[in-house]
């Protein structure tokens, strides 16, 4: 027999989001979070985890799988990080080469036969 679901108790996840369910800023999953403000005084469970996790670069992806949470509710989490300045994210930077430079593909090529 499962549990009364009881409407007066909150859900985790939502308060553990402080009630958002988007995120505030445009985050990539391999973007890297880097903490700036190592107190967590005044934080949810999962954004202090996330503020000591990035004492050195850490992968929005990797940060969700670590916590065990679907990766738009770690963006929604960082982003309010990132808003309180306690974390900065480092996007990835696109490289100089077109996706459809044939040298570039090549060399992808050959990498892969050689696994």
């Amino acid at each position: 027999m499962s549990p009364e679901w009881d409407a007066d108790v909150p859900d985790r996840s939502f308060v553990a989001l402080g009630g958002r369910t988007v995120a505030d800023r445009d985050l990539d999953a391999v973007s890297l979070i880097v903490t700036e403000r190592d107190d967590t005084a005044g934080l949810g469970l999962e954004e202090a985890a996330i503020v000591r996790m990035c004492a050195s670069p850490t992968g929005v992806v990797e940060i969700a799988s670590r916590l065990r949470l679907p990766v738009g509710m770690a963006q929604v989490l960082i982003s309010g990080l990132l808003d309180q300045n306690r974390v900065t994210a480092r996007h990835p930077h696109a490289t100089s080469a077109s996706p459809h430079d044939a040298a570039l593909l090549r060399k992808v090529l050959v990498g892969l036969n050689h696994l």
